[in-house]
This record gives structure tokens, sequence and C-alpha cells, in this order.
């Protein structure tokens, strides 16, 4: 009898709330730390002219609502979903690298979304050979306002294309960065 009264009294109380303080009181929601890691490979043939500069431009594409830190929480209730996406660093660095030994690289990321101008961040300048010998990451931990307020503006948004575009000083070169994005997802989950 002790548990049906409350039982009782909840069932005579769900009526008279509205449908919306219904849901909320079903959903939770959990901020979930997620590393994405991407290769972006950077090959520049000869020229003719070992001292000649060369650009180039390389992406790839992340899947944002796609983290194996996520799978937990569909494992066990498959009404997830991603409501909210903070970036909060970006790390790099530079491996495979092979060619021309005076090579120096100037490039940024970029992260280009449904705007006029791409959000960019830019790296130093680094002679590859050496900046590969290097074994701790570059962190780019500046200012994601922007880009974040973007994500979480546009509905159904799953996906980011990070660009890696600049320029060698020599070639030929061949060199991957090792990228990784550093994210804060807000996961809605309706219990």
């Amino acid at each position: 009898m002790k548990v049906l009264k409350p039982l009782f009294c909840l069932i005579l109380v769900l009526p008279l709330w509205g449908c919306e303080e219904l849901e909320e009181l079903l959903e939770e929601e959990f901020d979930v730390n997620v590393s994405f890691n991407r290769q972006i490979h950077i090959d520049i043939q000869p020229t003719g002219d070992p001292t000649e500069a060369v650009s180039f431009s390389e992406s790839a594409v992340i899947n944002l609502t796609n983290a194996p830190e996520l799978d937990e929480f569909r494992e066990t209730n498959n009404r997830t979903e991603v409501t909210a996406i903070n970036i909060n660093r970006i790390r790099y660095f530079y491996k495979d690298v092979a060619g021309n030994e005076n090579a120096v690289v100037a490039a940024e990321f970029q992260i280009p979304l449904i705007v006029a101008a791409p959000d960019v961040f830019g790296t130093p300048q680094v002679n590859l050979f050496e900046a590969a010998t290097t074994p701790n990451p570059n962190i780019i931990d500046g200012d994601f306002t922007n880009i974040n307020s973007l994500l979480n503006n546009l509905t159904g948004f799953s996906t980011l294309e990070l660009e890696y575009v600049g320029s060698v000083s020599d070639n030929p070169i061949e060199f991957t960065v090792d990228v990784t994005i550093d994210a804060t997802l807000t996961l809605e989950i309706q219990v």
C-alpha cells in the first residue's frame, strides 16, 4: 500500500503538467569529452627547381556524432542525441617526412562552414625534418568561440571539415600531419 500511494499521486499530477515539463523531466544531459584523430597527407612532387615554393590544400572530414566515447551511452539508450559541440583545442604533429631536407612549411588549419570565410588557426613556420623529431604535439588552444557558435546554431550538423592549407619552401617533399581535435559534446538522453 505504501508503494501505491506515491504512484497514485504521480498519476493524478501528470495530466496537470504540460508536455514540455514532462519531457524535461524524462531527459538528461551529459557532457562527454571526445577526441577525433585524422591524418592529412601532403605529397609535393618535384617542380624542376628544388627551391621553388609550392602551395597545397588537403582536408579531412570528421563525423562529430560518431565518437567511440559515445558508444556506452548508445548501448544503454538508443535515444541519445548530440545537442551541442564545443571544440576545445587542436593538437598536431608532423611525421613520415621524406624529400628535400630544406623544406619549411607555412600553413594553417581552416574550418569552413556555411559562411563566407572559414575560421583560421595558424601554425608556426617550421622545418619539416626538424619538426618531425619533436615528440610533443603542437597545440592550438585559441579562441574557438566563433566556430562553436556556428556549429551549435546549425541544425542537423554532424560533420566537420578540417582543411590544412599552406605552402612548402622547397620540393619535393612528402609528410603527414597527425591531427587530433579535442571537443566536448553535450548529449541529451531521453529516458
